[in-house]
């Protein structure tokens, strides 16, 4: 692809895309940055949009970045345990997780997403040994793709169930187990204190009509109570590898254990049961 392309010519360039897709890129500047992502990069190269209107977001920038860097890791662990896995990314969007990984010899990696953002994903990251799936995550037909290889299978889902209700959220974790059963999910949550804050999200606070926050959890207690016979096999706090990049403000808040608690953007592995 020779010319740019741009949110106005392409609508479905939103800033929930091209924040992650900036703040990655940026990191790569770092001496020692959280993650490796070249392809980010290359994409941003490729967007004609002005990124400047980022450059004071901190808390985010480093935010994304320790997001991304704590699924790739449970990604990894995944696959160690599970060589010939088939991993589904949800939400893809622009996210160069497969290659940031080595383009694992698994069984299948699919990315997924509407179509309409896929084939922007084309134009941008085309596919290589991975495919691209244009549905909806709640459209079972992709289930049934996934569930005929017959292979253990991750789910990896980020930036996406907290713009949901939790209805909603828990209604496809029990379509997940009935379609995928001992499926894993691995994925991130807000906490409570964020519902209805999107406006003063440092970098969502600079769009027009931000998305609303609306799912949101205390503890993995909430997650038990949305489907039963669940298992959590990896937590992690975002402030855990983001913490010494934040704002001082933000280090002193989750030095406590009370800033954690309740203020911690909170990522995990599951295994969900059958149904």
């Amino acid at each position: 692809m020779s010319e740019k392309i741009s949110p106005e010519t392409v609508s479905v360039l939103s800033s929930t895309m091209l924040i992650p897709l900036w703040a990655k890129a940026v990191e790569q500047g770092r001496a020692q940055p959280l993650l490796r992502d070249d392809e980010a990069v290359r994409m941003l190269d490729k967007i004609d949009y002005d990124f400047s209107k980022f450059a004071k977001v901190k808390a985010s920038q480093v935010g994304c970045c320790g997001r991304a860097k704590l699924l790739d890791d449970m990604t990894r662990h995944f696959i160690a345990e599970h060589p010939d896995a088939v991993v589904v990314q949800i939400g893809a969007g622009l996210d160069a997780r497969y290659e940031r990984l080595g383009r694992p010899r698994i069984t299948a990696w699919y990315d997924l997403d509407l179509p309409e953002v896929i084939e922007v994903r084309r134009m941008l990251l085309p596919e290589s040994d991975n495919h691209y799936l244009g549905a909806s995550m709640f459209d079972e037909a992709w289930m049934n793709t996934v569930a005929a290889h017959g292979k253990p299978v991750l789910l990896v889902i980020e930036g996406v169930l907290m713009y949901f209700e939790e209805a909603q959220v828990q209604d496809f974790f029990k379509q997940v187990a009935r379609r995928l059963p001992h499926a894993q999910l691995a994925f991130d949550t807000i906490p409570k204190a964020y519902i209805g804050q999107s406006k003063r999200h440092d970098a969502l606070g600079k769009m027009d009509k931000p998305p609303e926050f609306r799912w949101a959890i205390s503890g993995t207690d909430d997650i038990r109570r949305l489907i039963s016979g669940v298992e959590i096999i990896e937590e992690a706090g975002l402030s855990s590898v983001c913490k010494p990049r934040y704002p001082w403000l933000l280090r002193l808040v989750y030095a406590t254990a009370w800033g954690r608690r309740k203020l911690d953007m909170r990522l995990m592995r599951i295994q969900v049961p059958s149904s």
